[in-house]
């Protein structure tokens, strides 16, 4: 048996599953009367789908009436930018054509939140499937910030719909995985809509384009290098056509056909497999011998460069990669305890060679960590405020975790170099994650009241606060120009609070931590008759009972 190279990945079922659901979806498109319905397929699928556009619409469109308009103060398509990208351009047929449906459509949408949806259109009513599956994702994305776990991700399949947006438009998609990768654009080798727009406009393309031919000849691409010289191709086959495509012999030609290729067919061409089956692909869909060298080279690196960072969508696998890495985090942080030296003054102050080279191996976990969730708190805070400002349940909890193991390493690191104010140079990333497990906690009115002492200190910041009183104190007590009494004595009753509280860890009392240090000098500074809540509390050794 030949040795197989590649399969087309719709039919591996990688996007939908089944290729029954492709035509499934275009006949839904062909009994659809009304400017949208809902219909229900053999196989038990539910479709919205979009009537096509009158003839004579789709006629000034192919001459070039319709281009790109700006998206500020276009409301009806509010839902798409994101913090990096406020703003992009989108055709402003797309935009005349979903005014029209109002508000209607948004309610019908709202009620498959909860249920698997296709939403499907042919040539400029693809325009209209793409804008409400974007709304829909974005009703997700709230329902999802908000706690919700029943939520269903939409499957948007389009026939022959041009490219719609340009650069920002498809950089807001692509921000969004779970957007990014639920779009399919079935495009046929001789559909003039489809490919009215390519390289030479500002028009990018996203999601996974299938492009077809009549005799079944079918391939998938999902980067702009590839996708934008196939339609460049079939744009030049389809120069003095006009005609709206029917796309229901080229449907069922694909159900026929099987995509299979044998070494014998790469030997044909003699060159490295990756670019024989870019070749191969060309091949399928007659479109090989209008590809230049130069670009079918650009879709040989690119697909090597998807290679090396793809996964599809896994954020959950991520986070559990992420979690090994926190687990040797915590079981230094133990050591040091055991050591009687605590975890922060024990990182900031290593004094034998093995703890030295324990904490270069630390370092790696750490870097990896900071990496990681300066990564996942980016992306979210890109999203726009309606959105939500919360993560998921658990990427919170995981996040703050992270944060109130790992910031104080960075603290030790920062002052440790002679810099002073970390809190005023804290990380956006470490503040985010504060702020939204604050807000979690505010929506949450039954959060339980500790009694005793908190195995992790809640205040990541807290050896900050420490660093900065020891850094007043000893400006004082060398003759410093500030009096710095008020804020020593605020520090008091922060540490006292967080005491009282249980909020901070029993190891800031063991003998030699940083705090222990603030408060011998502090105590000498005074001296013996002063009197304060802090004071009684530590003169009196009271924390040997703190647990």
């Amino acid at each position: 048996m030949s040795k197989i190279m590649f399969n087309n990945e719709i039919e591996l079922g990688k996007f939908l599953g089944s290729i029954d659901v492709i035509p499934d979806a275009y006949q839904a498109i062909s009994e659809t009367t009304l400017a949208y319905e809902l219909h229900t397929t053999r196989s038990g699928n539910t479709v919205l789908a979009f009537s096509s556009c009158p003839p004579d619409y789709t006629t000034r469109f192919l001459t070039g009436e319709f281009d790109l308009v700006s998206s500020e103060n276009l409301q009806v398509v509010d839902f798409i930018p994101t913090k990096v990208n406020s703003s992009f351009s989108i055709n402003k047929a797309a935009v005349e054509l979903f005014q029209q449906l109002g508000d209607d459509l948004k309610e019908l949408e709202h009620k498959y939140i909860n249920s698997s949806l296709i939403i499907t259109g042919s040539g400029l009513g693809g325009y209209l499937a793409i804008l409400s599956a974007l709304r829909l994702h974005h009703a997700i994305d709230v329902e999802e910030s908000n706690g919700s776990k029943k939520t269903k991700r939409p499957i948007c399949i389009t026939f022959g719909s041009p490219l719609i947006g340009d650069k920002a438009f498809k950089s807001a998609i692509d921000e969004r995985p779970q957007w990014k990768f639920s779009f399919l654009n079935v495009v046929a080798r001789k559909d003039p809509v489809a490919t009215f727009f390519s390289s030479n406009t500002l028009y990018k393309p996203f999601g996974t384009f299938l492009f077809c031919t009549e005799s079944g000849g079918h391939t998938a691409f999902e980067d702009q290098h590839s996708i934008l010289p196939v339609l460049d191709a079939m744009k030049f086959s389809n120069e003095d056509s006009s005609q709206v495509y029917d796309y229901t012999n080229v449907l069922s030609s694909i159900r026929r056909k099987v995509l299979y290729r044998g070494s014998s067919e790469l030997d044909e061409f003699n060159l490295n497999s990756l670019r024989a089956e870019i070749k191969l692909q060309l091949k399928e869909v007659d479109v090989l011998s209008d590809i230049t060298n130069d670009d079918i080279g650009k879709m040989e690196n690119q697909a090597k460069l998807n290679k090396r960072k793809k996964n599809p969508y896994e954020p959950t696998k991520k986070l559990n990669e992420m979690k090994i890495s926190l687990t040797y985090m915590e079981w230094y942080m133990t050591g040091q305890k055991r050591k009687g030296c605590g975890y922060y003054d024990g990182y900031k102050n290593p004094k034998t060679r093995e703890e030295i080279v324990g904490q270069q191996e630390i370092l790696k976990h750490q870097g990896r960590l900071n990496q990681y969730w300066k990564d996942i708190v980016v992306e979210k805070d890109r999203m726009p405020q309606k959105e939500g400002a919360k993560l998921r349940k658990r990427w919170l909890l995981g996040g703050n975790n992270y944060r109130k193991i790992v910031e104080p390493l960075d603290i030790a690191e920062y002052y440790k170099k002679g810099n002073i104010k970390y809190i005023e140079n804290r990380s956006n990333h470490y503040k985010l994650l504060e702020k939204w497990l604050d807000e979690d906690k505010d929506s949450n009115s039954s959060e339980v009241t500790r009694n005793k002492a908190a195995s992790l200190t809640e205040d990541s910041c807290f050896w900050a606060h420490v660093e900065e009183a020891l850094i007043l104190l000893r400006n004082m007590v060398n003759g410093g120009s500030i009096n710095a009494d008020k804020e020593l004595e605020e520090f008091e009753v922060y540490v006292m609070h967080e005491i009282e509280n249980y909020t901070v860890s029993p190891d800031i009392f063991l003998k030699g931590s940083s705090l222990m240090t603030w408060w011998n000098e502090y105590k000498a500074y005074k001296g013996t008759a002063y009197a304060s809540e802090f004071a009684r509390y530590m003169n009196n050794a009271s924390y040997d009972s703190y647990k």
